[in-house]
């Protein structure tokens, strides 16, 4: 397996599934990886693999994930945090290596996910789609534009909270999934959408780690590693998280 970018591992004991995180793709490139504006990220709970967003360009999705190892063919399921084509240009590729997979999408047009042979299935409210593994949400941006986040529970420690833009608010994501899931919330990752400090202030008394990409910005970044520097674990294409 070729490792690539910033590499860090969090071990736990008596976990009853390891969890691999690998960014597909995030603004920042990795070593020997294509980057731009978008994101998407591949999960490994067990045997069970997922994809949380697809990024904007499906060669890109495509090449990163050759460069990884990563066999999106193999997916168990998706989850499209919202219609964005930051976050849904790639579910081209998976359509064409994946047909039929099913994707956990927000309230909105899935019709554009059927066009691609894929199988959007819309969530209504917090779901346990499989074991350990949530889809929170959907939480309403404005009228009729909807964000839902992805959680991975990890025993004895807390749920490991995937966000595409969080557009609500990732502090508000972050309370919702630990009031749905009963869970506290471990390590946030993904994009933050230009975060006020008192959003970033709010979200460091939720999560024990933080990790901002894609949307979050340079300010956000450069604020939490110097005021929560115990917490912030920088992330950016290639990076794996190993738990």
């Amino acid at each position: 397996m070729l490792h690539y970018a910033n590499i860090w591992e969090i071990n736990i004991k008596y976990c009853e599934q390891m969890l691999k995180i690998s960014v597909l793709v995030d603004n920042e490139p990795g070593r020997g990886l294509f980057g731009e504006w978008g994101l998407s990220i591949y999960a490994e709970y067990g045997k069970t693999k997922i994809l949380f967003d697809a990024d904007t360009n499906p060669s890109v999705l495509d090449y990163n994930a050759g460069k990884l190892e990563i066999d999106l063919s193999k997916l168990d399921f998706a989850v499209l945090s919202h219609y964005h084509y930051d976050h849904t240009g790639g579910f081209k590729l998976v359509g064409e290596v994946a047909p039929s997979l099913t994707v956990y999408v927000p309230p909105g047009p899935g019709h554009e996910l059927e066009e691609l042979g894929l199988k959007p299935v819309v969530v209504e409210k917090t779901v346990e789609v499989f074991k350990g593994v949530y889809v929170i949400g959907p939480l309403e941006v404005w009228k009729d534009f909807y964000e839902i986040a992805l959680a991975i529970k990890l025993e004895g420690k807390g749920l490991v909270l995937l966000v595409g833009c969080s557009h609500p608010g990732v502090d508000k994501i972050a309370l919702k999934a630990q009031k749905d899931t009963g869970n506290r919330v471990y390590h946030v990752i993904g994009g933050f959408h230009g975060p006020s400090k008192e959003t970033l202030d709010k979200l460091a008394e939720i999560a024990t780690y933080i990790s901002a990409s894609h949307c979050s910005g340079n300010s956000a970044k450069n604020y939490l590693s110097r005021k929560y520097s115990e917490k912030y674990r920088e992330v950016r294409t290639g990076t794996i998280i190993e738990y």
